[in-house]
């Protein structure tokens, strides 16, 4: 509490309490605002200059797996007889595929829609559904088709490189490509006359392979009799590639 012994002006109290204040409210403004953060709050980053880089390795490999479509369709009055239509044709042509285990068979894209006239009435239903079947590359059972097309209508035909086989080459790609980013490193540094550098990231890009797609016109009026020879089908290639990128930092001092 502030005494005053004579009578002050307006002024002059309006100053005493503005220097009051100051003194108070200084410190506490200097702790808040000016004070270091505390050690674990610094953001520790590398001083130096960062170079980004990448590389890749390539390695073609022979298509082991073929991959066939065929779909059944079926067009009537009545969606459930569509449906009936097209689970019959499908029962009867997995059923002709259990005389080839080797063979992996599944299905897919199911569906049934109506066909609308001009007066927007229904007036017919539509339905279709794929299989899919899977077999080596070099197998002699492509006849199968000649079966499987007393129900289902050919639609395409891929070639790829089965997993297991993708796996094992991935890793083997993977290790030369990291030996290979290695020596570019290196080279880059030798190239900037420094001998001391760090690698700060490094990122791996595993491939996705390409299906390669072999179009044959099999029609309802050529259909392969068991005793027919199947058709001459080159299997080819497939490129899997790995990527890796990074950055390397050169010491400050080398560009000085």
């Amino acid at each position: 509490m502030l005494y005053f012994s004579s009578p002050l002006s307006i002024k002059t109290l309006m100053t005493i309490l503005l220097l009051c204040l100051a003194s108070i409210t200084t410190p506490i403004l200097a702790n808040q605002n000016f004070l270091p953060p505390p050690a674990n709050e610094y953001n520790h980053q590398a001083i130096g200059n960062k170079v980004y880089f990448s590389i890749s390795e390539s390695q073609k490999m022979d298509n082991d797996t073929l991959t066939i479509t065929l779909n059944a369709s079926a067009q009537a009055r009545s969606a459930n007889v569509v449906m009936e239509k097209i689970n019959r044709k499908m029962q009867t042509a997995i059923a002709s595929l259990k005389a080839y285990p080797e063979i992996k068979v599944k299905t897919s894209q199911y569906q049934v829609h109506p066909i609308y006239n001009k007066g927007e009435t229904i007036k017919n239903w539509r339905g279709s559904q794929s299989l899919i079947i899977t077999l080596d590359a070099q197998s002699k059972q492509l006849n199968v088709l000649s079966k499987l097309q007393e129900q289902l209508t050919y639609q395409s035909m891929k070639f790829n490189i089965s997993a297991k086989q993708k796996q094992k080459a991935i890793q083997q790609l993977t290790l030369i490509a990291l030996k290979t980013f290695q020596q570019q490193a290196k080279v880059i540094a030798n190239a900037f006359d420094v001998s001391n550098y760090q690698l700060l990231e490094t990122r791996i890009n595993t491939p996705h392979s390409q299906a390669r797609t072999q179009n044959i016109n099999f029609t309802s009026r050529m259909v392969m009799a068991e005793s027919m020879t199947a058709p001459a089908i080159k299997s080819g290639q497939s490129t899997l590639t790995v990527n890796v990128s990074g950055i390397l930092l050169l010491p400050q001092t080398s560009f000085e």
